[in-house]
């Protein structure tokens, strides 16, 4: 059956599914999904990386390109020179392993057999890289999967340690080239009567 013109089922919110939003694996060599439905627990290497703030996620893309312009000023041509794909989101789990390892840095978390955060030493700064998975639930049902293949934390908001806010983890990924030269992000959409 085909799209028709206007169709308002094709228009959505961002809102996160039951039982996690965003997850991170910091293996150099992940598993990723192929497809929207599976279990991200199901798996192995993939964490929760705990509730956001109601704002989601916001991605961004940025695009750095060269006007040539001809003798008489117009431009001619514009040629795009560069892309960054960025994702911005704040985590508030602040005392789950995986939010604190993405803010600070693996190797600077100590976390218990449950995976809450025992001990934090900001020491260092955090190049480590890691891949990101942000499950979404359409207004119409339909499950949206954005894959992120390899990125860094690029910036960091302040952490508020005001009463009666919330305490959270803000940050800046910022879309890295996979070394297998596939696609650097992957979108997965599945309706529910095609899932």
């Amino acid at each position: 059956m085909a799209i028709e013109d206007l169709d308002a089922s094709l228009v959505t919110v961002g809102q996160p599914v039951e039982g996690g939003a965003c997850f991170a694996c910091f293996d150099t060599e992940p598993t990723f999904p192929t497809d929207a439905t599976t279990a991200m627990s199901s798996i192995d290497g993939w964490e929760s990386a705990g509730e956001l703030t109601e704002d989601g996620y916001t991605e961004g893309k940025s695009i750095t390109s060269n006007d040539l312009k001809g003798w008489h000023g117009k431009t001619l041509l514009v040629t795009t020179e560069d892309t960054t794909n960025t994702f911005q989101c704040s985590f508030v789990e602040v005392d789950r392993g995986t939010a604190a390892k993405l803010r600070y840095g693996q190797s600077n978390v100590d976390v218990d057999s449950d995976g809450v955060v025992t001990k934090i030493e900001d020491k260092s700064i955090n190049n480590d890289e890691v891949a990101l998975v942000f499950d979404e639930l359409e207004s119409n049902n339909s499950l949206r999967r954005t894959i992120v293949k390899r990125a860094r934390v690029t910036s960091m908001d302040d952490v508020p340690h005001q009463r009666g806010s919330l305490m959270v983890y803000g940050m800046t990924f910022t879309s890295l080239e996979p070394k297998d030269d596939s696609a650097a992000i992957e979108i997965y959409h599945e309706t529910p009567d095609k899932a």
